[in-house]
């Protein structure tokens, strides 16, 4: 008899258990899939401390913007010290810091294109009207960057060209070089500061020649890479110290006849190919629209005159014949044509090492 009520016991306990997965278990999961209907906001991940995190882009500039980009720059603070603002102005570099107080005037700058109607032919005119002219951007290429303290990373200003040459200004004394396959790069490194700040240091490279294999250490391996000749010119190198949400400018002068106008400059590029050369442990964001990294202005603010559209060539594929190209080519006179490049760097969030 008592192992009859002990096992009456046993399988009560047991209806019990189940009975309560059934109706709690349940229950919870209800709750969960409701969270999962309204969207759960995952928290951002955690920077590593003593590192920074930076948005990256390189803009081009028109024509018809030169005044208005001469009279932003005369008013940012260059934060270099003299003999440095000398030796890259020079050299046909300039550098400007933006900071949130006159970051609407490069938000303005950095806005698409506004092309009057009466500089468009006829036939572009009416793919305008069919909406199949493309918006002429300013930023050209941007990307995401985190980085921990020394560590650098390459930017691309320039196309490959086939044939460059360029001189060197400094101490009194002026080198000059030639190569092929030429491509400008910006290696760039940061270091942290305590009080929330970050150094940047620009290191101007010049990439050249055809890829070659060469054997390199990658963690405790041997590994094949491909690499091109690198040209660094480190009496060119220059630091810059930055607050969270300022934005450092590096871009040539006025001149373009310089070192700066190879970096930078729109002139005649054989080859318009831009080499990838980007560290896998970078975070990549080619497909991110630029306002979150130079956010524009309300649109309402920013309203083109209302004899202007803010679209400027159709896309090759859309204008067959020759007779329509040639149409196209007779009226880039008037057009606002690429004037400049320059390199864009905001500082997104700094988390120096913590201080004992």
């Amino acid at each position: 008899m008592n192992g009859f009520d002990l096992t009456t016991k046993y399988a009560v306990l047991l209806l019990v258990v189940v009975w309560t997965f059934l109706n709690c278990g349940c229950r919870n999961l209800e709750v969960n899939d409701d969270q999962q209907r309204s969207g759960i906001v995952l928290p951002k991940p955690q920077m590593d401390r003593d590192s920074v995190a930076l948005r990256v882009a390189v803009a081009e500039f028109d024509d018809h913007q030169k005044e208005a980009f001469e009279s932003f720059v005369n008013i940012t603070d260059q934060k270099l010290p003299l003999e440095t603002r000398r030796r890259l102005d020079q050299n046909g570099f300039r550098v400007s810091v933006v900071s949130n107080v006159n970051s609407r005037q490069l938000q303005q700058l950095l806005a698409p294109q506004a092309v009057k109607r009466e500089w468009l032919t006829k036939n572009e005119r009416e793919l305008a009207d069919a909406g199949k002219l493309e918006p002429v951007f300013r930023v050209t290429s941007q990307r995401h960057v985190e980085k921990s303290r020394g560590e650098s990373f390459h930017v691309e200003v320039s196309p490959v060209r086939e044939q460059s040459v360029w001189a060197v200004y400094g101490a009194g004394e002026l080198v000059s070089d030639r190569a092929t396959l030429a491509q400008c790069e910006m290696r760039i490194a940061s270091w942290p500061q305590p009080d929330g700040s970050v150094k940047l240091r620009f290191v101007p490279e010049v990439h050249h020649g055809q890829e070659f294999s060469r054997i390199g250490v990658e963690g405790q391996d041997m590994a094949l890479r491909q690499s091109r000749h690198v040209e660094v010119l480190r009496s060119l190198t220059f630091e810059v110290e930055l607050q969270p949400g300022e934005t450092v400018i590096v871009a040539p002068t006025t001149t373009l006849d310089r070192l700066g106008g190879l970096f930078f400059g729109t002139g005649d590029g054989s080859s318009e190919t831009l080499v990838a050369a980007t560290s896998s442990s970078e975070q990549v964001a080619d497909d991110v629209d630029a306002s979150e990294f130079f956010p524009m202005l309300a649109q309402s603010e920013m309203a083109p005159p209302s004899d202007s559209v803010e679209m400027l060539l159709a896309s090759t594929d859309l204008l067959e014949g020759n007779d329509l190209l040639a149409e196209s080519r007779s009226g880039a006179a008037q057009r606002p044509r690429p004037w400049q490049r320059a390199l864009l760097i905001r500082v997104v969030e700094v988390t120096p090492e913590a201080i004992p």
